[in-house]
């Protein structure tokens, strides 16, 4: 299995090139203007920290790695909400061994397909495809909304699978947290406008907590109001409070209510109170199953870190790695 594990360090290496190709960073733009060329560096860069020699054989030190004498065809249904978002999952079913069919979504089909061809071209021993539909697959990993999820759940309701819906990560502040921890947590929040399962939507404040400082927290990511999709979407969910008559708070281009609503729509990040840390614990139980990770200190994620997950930090903490192997 070190062919696998060559052929990802050297697909690190390649992508590297890719996060300063000028060409391929617009026509990425082009296909899906939330793909910045900001938030696609970003992806590609941390996926090339994710395939370093020590990530990678960290990652797989757990695993028993063995030659696949038939080789399974793994089905992967990829989302488009960030770039890339479909890879880890690409990268678990190659690793094991086994045949990957995969599906790009149509949000992110010209960036997964060039880094899909590049490891294809590393390992021509391989078998990666892209395909419309899922005929005659083996085993099934879908990312997907809710709605989909139970769709995905009968129609593939004779193999194994693996089906996720949408979480969302919410993140605990305490009295005492620094000005820099806010600083880290902006990024949480903001980082690729706030639209993936580990963008941070919804704080828990303990009471009385002064909520401007965490507005202070926030300008240097006040560009983003000159996104015209952002910008749209912020303007019309203010126009839509204001309608409402529900009270808010924001700065120019951002938004906070209370509410107990986990996922608000772009551009407005959600709080409510805790009473103490046993409270918070109850709140944090009830809402285990819909959230993807909580950032904060002595918490799953540190802050500045949610849109870095490590190759074992596995999505709704089902291991897509141990599955494709035992197959």
């Amino acid at each position: 299995m070190h062919r696998h594990l060559d052929s990802l360090f050297e697909l690190g290496n390649k992508m590297k090139l890719m996060s300063s190709d000028e060409d391929l960073l617009k026509k990425v733009k082009e296909q899906n203007p939330w793909f910045t060329v900001d938030f696609v560096k970003y992806s590609i860069l941390s996926w090339c920290q994710s395939l370093s020699v020590e990530n990678l054989s960290k990652w797989i030190n757990s695993y028993e790695l063995k030659k696949v004498s038939i080789p399974k065809k793994i089905g992967i249904i990829c989302a488009g909400n960030l770039p890339l978002v479909g890879l880890h999952d690409i990268i678990c079913a190659y690793i094991s061994g086994n045949e990957v069919y995969y599906k790009p979504s149509s949000d992110d089909q010209i960036l997964c397909k060039k880094v899909v061809d590049t490891l294809s071209q590393i390992d021509s021993k391989s078998s990666m495809k892209v395909v419309d539909k899922m005929n005659g697959v083996d085993a099934i990993i879908a990312t997907g909304n809710n709605n989909t999820q139970r769709y995905f759940n009968y129609y593939f309701r004779d193999i194994p699978r693996i089906l996720r819906g949408s979480r969302t990560s919410v993140s605990v502040i305490t009295e005492d947290i620094t000005t820099n921890e806010l600083n880290l947590l902006s990024n949480d929040i903001f980082q690729y406008f706030g639209r993936g399962c580990r963008s941070v939507t919804h704080l828990f404040l303990p009471h009385n907590f002064n909520i401007q400082r965490i507005f202070e927290s926030w300008p240097h990511w006040g560009y983003i109001l000159n996104h015209n999709k952002y910008s749209s979407n912020f303007n019309y969910q203010r126009a839509l409070l204001m309608l409402n008559g529900i009270k808010f708070l924001e700065n120019n281009f951002a938004i906070m209510t209370e509410s107990s609503n986990l996922k608000p729509p772009t551009g407005i990040v959600n709080y409510s109170f805790y009473d103490n840390q046993e409270d918070l614990n109850l709140k944090l139980t009830r809402i285990e199953n819909q959230i993807q990770t909580v950032v904060g200190r002595d918490f799953q994620t540190s802050f500045g870190n949610s849109q870095k997950p490590n190759l074992w930090d596995y999505a709704d903490g089902v291991d897509n790695l141990s599955f494709c192997l035992k197959l």
